[in-house]
């Protein structure tokens, strides 16, 4: 099962000055749906400041930790027009769409999807990768945690969100679209937060997440210290590059197991189970994102 994350902490008590900062855009998820990139493309923009950690699951799993410790995670973010964090646990919980909007009616959102079907597999190898499950089959996992099933309701998740914010105060994206001209993907998000979009980092052409476990994990914790390190020092761009060099991208490279190559791949029974699942709910998608279509072998199969 999807275990409760740690609850990020803070070294610091937040002084008054900063008692009312807080973010002015959240990513929501849906789970592997690109948030990390998300969370590195504002991160690397000169006026945009992003929580450490990444997830806070602030409206989910520690809402009773109050306003005042969730927003000393922006603190180091106040003199910033845009402050973000990104929770993918907040897209399916049906309490967070309220809370948010108690918190800062005017906090907008982010909401990333992702073929279902490609989403609950890769949902499975994050599981297998941070050691919840063994390398089980798909449908062993399955059998084990339901909720493969229940983030790909997209349209009952979404539908919740925008009844509570309004269509305005929610950008919908999909990874596919995202991955196929991350650039553009970008600008979009500059644009709806209220930032130049202009800018262009080195960032936005890392490849993030890509259902790996590193070979050797101290290796992995201690490139990713350093990272962190620069990344504070606002340095974002000077580290994609120096990671894009030959000895650096080798190493990175040498030190990834892809776990697709450990993972048995979806079976055509897994396939046609996941599409007959997600196929009343499907329908009603692109009339609620205002499309006529999706780029998804999910969506073409219904059409079939």
């Amino acid at each position: 099962m999807t275990a409760t994350p740690a609850a990020p902490q803070r070294d610091h008590q937040t002084n008054a000055g900063d008692s009312r900062i807080g973010p002015t855009l959240v990513g929501i998820g849906a789970q592997k749906c690109a948030s990390t990139f998300l969370h590195a493309a504002l991160g690397a923009h000169p006026d945009a400041a992003v929580s450490d950690p990444k997830e806070l699951d602030f409206f989910s799993a520690y809402f009773d930790r109050g306003y005042q410790w969730y927003r000393s995670h922006f603190a180091h973010g106040a003199d910033k027009p845009v402050r973000f964090e990104a929770s993918p646990s907040y897209f399916y919980d049906p309490r967070c769409p309220g809370r948010l909007n108690a918190f800062d009616p005017e906090i907008k959102i982010v909401c990333l999807l992702r073929d279902p079907v490609a989403r609950a597999y890769s949902n499975h190898l994050h599981e297998v990768i941070k050691g919840h499950i063994p390398p089980l089959p798909f449908h062993e996992g399955l059998a084990n945690n339901p909720a493969y099933l229940e983030q790909g309701l997209y349209s009952r998740h979404l539908g919740r969100w925008l009844a509570a914010l309004g269509r305005d105060r929610v950008l919908v994206m999909l990874a596919e679209e995202i991955s196929a001209d991350p650039v553009a993907a970008a600008q979009k998000v500059y644009r709806f937060a209220g930032l130049d979009d202009s800018h262009v980092s080195p960032v936005l052409h890392e490849r993030r997440n890509e259902s790996d476990r590193p070979r050797l994990p101290t290796l992995r914790r201690a490139l990713r210290a350093g990272g962190d390190q620069l990344r504070k020092a606002g340095l974002e761009d000077g580290l994609a590059r120096l990671k894009s060099t030959g000895p650096v991208s080798a190493l990175l490279r040498a030190n990834s197991q892809n776990m697709r190559e450990v993972v048995p791949p979806l079976r055509d029974s897994d396939i046609a189970t996941l599409r007959t699942y997600f196929a009343d709910d499907l329908r009603q998608l692109p009339a609620l994102l205002e499309r006529d279509s999706l780029p998804w072998e999910s969506w073409h199969a219904l059409q079939r």
